[in-house]
């Protein structure tokens, strides 16, 4: 068995592990712990502000996820009440996905939840290493999906929204 010494794919794992339950303890003290996906809240609640309701298929597309689990996160935010679908006027087949006041509240403490998460996360890293950061984490995507360089891996990019950059 070939086995690779570089243990940087377990830690990133670890990372992604611990940034997601931290993320959690913070939205479940905000009160908001039924809320299972926070990015796409957030996604949602972007495009909105820039004049658009996405539909299902460009939200997985944007989250790189299955158009069947974006299904099923939307189906238990629109059950509490967080979002809702409407038919395309165009095309019938199609849902648009849209915030509902209640939601709108969340997203805002999603936001707060992930700045204050970020800042903890980032401690005592200077500004230059963590754009350094932020650039690795780039090629790293580029490397594992095979996308061209300054194809945006950012899904807030990815649908047009520049709400992500400073």
């Amino acid at each position: 068995m070939d086995r690779d010494p570089n243990l940087s794919g377990y830690l990133f794992h670890a990372l992604h592990q611990a940034h997601r339950t931290a993320m959690q303890e913070e939205l479940a003290a905000q009160g908001l712990d039924e809320l299972g996906s926070p990015l796409l809240m957030m996604l949602l609640q972007s495009r909105r502000e820039n004049g658009d309701i996405p539909t299902q298929r460009e939200l997985a597309e944007a989250l790189l996820v299955s158009p069947a689990a974006v299904a099923m996160s939307l189906k238990s935010l629109e059950r509490l009440g967080y979002v809702e679908k409407r038919t395309d006027r165009e095309d019938q087949r199609r849902k648009r996905i849209s915030v509902t006041p209640r939601g709108e509240a969340a997203v805002e403490k999603c936001w707060r939840a992930l700045a204050a998460i970020n800042r903890r996360m980032m401690e005592g890293f200077s500004s230059g290493e963590q754009e350094q950061m932020a650039e690795y984490f780039q090629r790293m995507l580029q490397n594992l999906m095979g996308t061209p360089e300054g194809v945006p891996q950012n899904p807030f990019e990815r649908m047009g929204c520049q709400c992500s950059k400073p």
